[in-house]
């Protein structure tokens, strides 16, 4: 897809639980039915945060405060041990 068209979007979600692969799948699967490129589709641990993992994708370009919230719902709705999220948006750096 053309990358003018798409955004990117970061997502961490906070468990209360230590994140397990389990979790890994989840953040995988909901990034996967917001993305427009699965291939641009990844999730992740950081070592500093075990109680969280983090997912990246491209959606097609939109108003952030447009999509915010069906982003948010989407990664709640299937997370287990989930107690909070964040969502930003980081800019593509410029050819």
């Amino acid at each position: 897809m053309n990358q003018s068209r798409q955004m990117k979007v970061c997502v961490e979600i906070e468990l209360t639980a230590p994140s397990a692969s389990k979790h890994l799948r989840e953040m995988e699967s909901a990034a996967e039915r917001m993305s427009d490129d699965l291939s641009s589709v990844r999730s992740w641990v950081n070592k500093e945060k075990p109680k969280s993992v983090f997912a990246e994708f491209t959606m097609p370009r939109a108003r952030q405060t447009d999509v915010v919230g069906r982003i948010m719902h989407e990664f709640a709705l299937y997370m287990e041990d989930y107690s909070t999220q964040s969502v930003w948006f980081p800019r593509s750096p410029k050819k």
